[in-house]
């Protein structure tokens, strides 16, 4: 019999499905947990950046307790872009991009994103939360960038097909984490970078560096060119 890995949540109208996720937990404290939103009024992205959705939009929070070291939060990011670029490839969107560190891109233009949100003691993630939003029907205007959604590349699909098979591939990817090619995985998503060849502006914190991408590092690391030398950059995003 195999376990079960997720304890699902289904809401019709939430505020933040993240914020909510980390009610239920405490409530269910010893579970994974997989929460699903119809709709979401108050979403949020990186650095509490408005996320705008409809109903028929997907946004879901996942919650998974795992201990992990702190130098491997972005390999979660690794495994998540990985799950959603190769579903929506199986769904026959084609030209998928990957902006580091946590958007997709469909012919230029913003399709989802990524907010990994972690619990850290002793230099140890004991949990972490997962919140994605997917453009299916709808596509916010923005001044800040482009988006589009699924339905404009030809796509209708329930936002809860997608969510199910975001989280059988999760469970297949946590369950098989130790053995895990993350050096695959980030070659594939360095392949799948949305600018190869301008120069791009990193800003991490108060600082900037500037340079030409060169890889995806297998800890979820950018790696960009310099004036011939090679920069890490371990968090941060290209603005």
């Amino acid at each position: 019999m195999v376990r079960r890995f997720f304890d699902l949540y289904f809401f019709k109208n939430l505020e933040n499905s993240n914020d909510k996720i980390k009610e239920v937990v405490k409530n269910d404290p010893s579970s994974n947990l997989a929460l699903f939103c119809r709709n979401q009024k108050n979403g949020r992205g990186r650095k509490s950046r408005v996320w705008k959705s409809k109903v028929g939009d997907l946004t879901c929070s996942i919650l998974i307790k795992k201990k992990l070291d702190a130098s491997e939060v972005g390999r979660i990011n690794i495994i998540i872009a990985s799950v959603l670029i190769n579903i929506l490839e199986n769904f026959g969107i084609n030209k998928i991009k990957f902006k580091w560190p946590n958007d997709i891109i469909i012919n230029g233009k913003k399709v989802a994103g990524i907010l990994i949100e972690t619990s850290v003691s002793n230099n140890i993630v004991t949990q972490f939360i997962i919140g994605i939003g997917i453009n299916i029907k709808s596509h916010p205007n923005s001044s800040e960038y482009s988006s589009t959604s699924l339905f404009e590349s030809g796509l209708k699909v329930k936002a809860h097909k997608i969510f199910f098979c975001i989280i059988k591939s999760l469970y297949f990817y946590i369950e098989n984490y130790s053995r895990i090619d993350f050096s695959y995985l980030s070659n594939k998503l360095s392949n799948k970078f949305f600018d190869k060849q301008s120069i791009i502006n990193v800003c991490y914190g108060k600082n900037k560096n500037i340079g030409v991408f060169n890889k995806i590092g297998s800890f979820g690391e950018l790696i960009i060119k310099n004036q011939n030398k090679n920069l890490t950059i371990t968090y941060g995003e290209i603005i």
